[in-house]
């Protein structure tokens, strides 16, 4: 720590310690939501290498709960549409598809280790604050408990 850290209230050290839970929680979903998004584009990959020769029975979700499936019949799959950003589609061939899908996935996971990176740093920063916060405390509670006797 440095002598500025060092020199930091209680009241100051408890209150960047609620900031820092802050950040780990939201680091965490941050990094959840990531996690997720990466296993959906692998799942996509997967169906799309699956199904390159179609497949004459497939159930089909209507909403992303999956509360409504339909049966339908895929033809084999010379070209896809696929989401480009800002509610752009663009049809594209499997190949192409595939080739979005695995350059999207690296550049999440890149993402990802930023973050997961980050969470650590503040993780052990949050530890050491809270071991000095606990520390103090009993510090001062044996000084408390040695004035009263």
């Amino acid at each position: 720590m440095s002598r500025q850290e060092a020199a930091i209230t209680l009241e100051e050290a408890l209150e960047r310690l609620q900031l820092l839970e802050t950040q780990i929680n939201q680091l965490q979903a941050t990094i959840s939501d990531i996690e997720s998004r990466m296993n959906r584009l692998s799942s996509v990959e997967d169906a799309l290498i699956n199904l390159k020769d179609g497949s004459s029975d497939v159930l089909v979700p209507l909403e992303p709960t999956a509360t409504v499936i339909v049966r339908g019949e895929i033809k084999p799959l010379d070209k896809v549409i696929i989401h480009a950003g800002l509610n752009v589609f663009i049809e594209v061939n499997r190949e192409r598809a595939l080739e979005i899908l695995r350059e999207e996935r690296a550049n999440l996971s890149k993402l990802l280790n930023v973050y997961n990176q980050e969470l650590s740093k503040i993780v052990q920063y949050y530890n050491a604050l809270k071991a000095a916060v606990e520390q103090s405390l009993a510090t001062a509670q044996q000084q408390s408990t040695r004035q009263t006797q």
